[in-house]
């Protein structure tokens, strides 16, 4: 739903005036004036899930690997699930800009990350996650040491497997065809949350992993009914997990490790977004979007009188919004690890987790600067650097078209082995092409998504899916100059010259392209979201805008009960 914007009426200075309180109240008027004449509905728990979620997960957890005529009704789900998730977006809303924004990117990723399970993967034949089982009383072939043999056991990755080394085993279990239906819902959940692959085979390769089965090591056996033969798992050696990847993502190996980092994480990030609102809000740019001073909004005197506006006025909104973003992405992240690695295990809770709660399967967030960006540029920054959480799912279409043309039909999009199909190999730089422009533009209708369920009017859908493509198009230009002059450039730059020009490269690419995402975010209200509930700035004294106080939360933040004109409208509104 949008908004029509109006122009407020305010004391000419602004001293006075709490031009973001204004602009939230008005959008949220609209919402619920919306909400009450039935143009628009609320997110809620269950319904507006069912296309994202419910559907394809309740489909994905029955068996049908040998039951053809069922795996070719993945088509009429995965139609289904399109057409939920445009209904969704058509019809949902929220008073709170985040919920908002995150309505549209929960329709447009639950469709793709739905189409990569149904269609393009095939997880019943091909996925396969670690679980821990008791072990053995006695020695087996597969190499396992016994319960009581602890000197012949390896060295456990971490401290939370340590606790459990003598008494478990890791396997890498397929779908469990054989076994009730809430295992394998449980299995299928499992595959379906974790976008990141952390504790499957087809994990990104950013993140430590221990090494993938081999598909020789999947040795048959008699089982199942009918005769079907079910895979022995094989053992999974965790312990070759390497304490960082490639990218620089690392893993703790202690729980006071673990707990210094995501603390600090925290800690830091909450102070970043506590300043951000203090500080950014005073400019209209990121209430209302470029578009400000046909409202009639001046600019406080500080960015009035600032020299050569029109070059550090944009560079200081560039930063802005990379530490708003950046902090938040941080601030969320590392709440959600320390409630699954150190609060679940302190209540008690931890044991239905299993090994999702051991720390190796919760690696940070973002690589490492210096081996993504100064040695690569803007590849690195974007292909090891920032979070690669939605990766396999922007990848898997392209890879799956590849399949296609390639000769085999399609089948498993997410991985290399999708790029040959029926003795035909795709050129590896097609591939990368393929996989760049698949997942910048992926990603572009995604965000793009998160301005069409905002509530306020002047979203423009094509400026954040042009600041994705121009990613691309700065990846693989990049990529391609460095490939045609890499032999003159490592015999007369020097690794300090060459690492300066990756950084200046990349920070100038982003800076000169990031209007298209950061002026979307703006006209959708987004940054008018409070991330957090207590502003410990304003507690010690330092003024924010008229009117705002310590607790930054009202009545629009947490949950409550909907009661919908049809009975399966109603539920937990978020």
């Amino acid at each position: 739903m949008h908004d029509s914007q109006s122009q407020p009426v305010y004391a000419a200075d602004q001293t006075d005036f709490n031009l973001a309180a204004f602009y939230r109240q008005k959008y949220r008027a609209a919402f619920h004036a919306a909400l009450a004449a039935g143009h628009v509905k609320p997110l809620t728990i269950p319904w507006s899930f069912v296309g994202p979620v419910i559907l394809p997960l309740v489909y994905l957890s029955i068996p049908h690997t040998q039951r053809p005529w069922l795996y070719r009704m993945r088509w009429a789900v995965a139609a289904a699930v399109v057409y939920l998730n445009a209904r969704l977006m058509q019809t949902t809303s929220s008073g709170n800009e985040a919920v908002a924004y995150a309505t549209g990117l929960i329709a447009s990723w639950g469709t793709i990350w739905s189409l990569t399970l149904l269609i393009f993967t095939r997880p019943q034949w091909e996925a396969a996650r670690v679980q821990r089982r008791p072990r053995e009383s006695k020695s087996k072939a597969n190499g396992h040491a016994t319960a009581n043999d602890k000197s012949a056991l390896p060295k456990p990755p971490d401290e939370s497997v340590a606790v459990s080394w003598p008494h478990y085993e890791y396997v890498w279990q397929r779908f469990p065809t054989n076994e009730a239906f809430l295992t394998r819902l449980g299995w299928t959940f499992d595959l379906f949350t974790s976008f990141r692959g952390a504790g499957w085979n087809h994990s990104v390769p950013t993140i430590p992993h221990p090494p993938f089965p081999s598909a020789s090591a999947q040795t048959p056996k008699p089982g199942g009914t009918g005769g079907e033969q079910v895979p022995a798992p094989a053992p999974a050696r965790i312990d070759l997990t390497p304490p960082m990847s490639r990218a620089g993502v690392v893993r703790s190996q202690t729980y006071a490790a673990f707990a210094r980092s995501r603390l600090a994480s925290f800690a830091l990030a909450y102070l970043v977004i506590d300043l951000w609102t203090l500080a950014a809000r005073r400019d209209p740019y990121f209430l209302l979007g470029p578009d400000y001073p046909r409202h009639g909004v001046p600019l406080p005197p500080p960015l009035a009188a600032l020299p050569l506006r029109s070059v550090t006025l944009p560079l200081l909104r560039s930063l802005a919004a990379v530490a708003g973003v950046l902090s938040a992405l941080h601030l969320y992240h590392s709440l959600l690890q320390l409630l699954l690695c150190c609060v679940l295990p302190v209540l008690g809770l931890h044991r239905a987790l299993g090994a999702h709660a051991e720390l190796w399967q919760h690696p940070t967030l973002m690589g490492s600067f210096t081996p993504s960006v100064l040695d690569r540029g803007l590849p690195g920054l974007w292909g090891g650097w920032w979070h690669q959480t939605f990766r396999r799912g922007f990848v898997s279409p392209g890879r799956w078209l590849l399949g296609c043309v390639a000769g085999g039909g399609g089948g498993g999009g997410g991985g290399s082995e999708s790029r040959m199909r029926g003795g035909r190999k795709v050129p590896p730089a097609v591939a990368m092409v393929v996989d760049v422009v698949g997942a910048f533009l992926l990603s572009g209708l995604v965000h793009a998504s998160g301005g069409a369920t905002a509530v306020p009017a002047g979203t423009v859908a094509w400026t954040p899916v042009a600041f994705f493509m121009l990613q691309a198009v700065g990846v693989l230009g990049q990529t391609a100059f460095c490939y045609v002059l890499k032999g003159p450039i490592d015999r007369l730059a020097p690794r300090w010259a060459r690492r300066t020009g990756n950084l200046l490269f990349a920070a100038l690419w982003l800076h000169l392209t990031a209007w298209g995402l950061i002026d979307d975010m703006s006209r959708a209200g987004l940054w008018l979201f409070e991330p957090v509930p207590v502003s410990p700035l304003r507690m010690m004294g330092l003024r924010g805008l008229p009117g705002e106080g310590w607790w930054r939360w009202d009545g629009e933040y947490g949950m409550r009960w909907y009661s919908g004109k049809r009975w399966w409208e109603s539920g937990i509104w978020l």
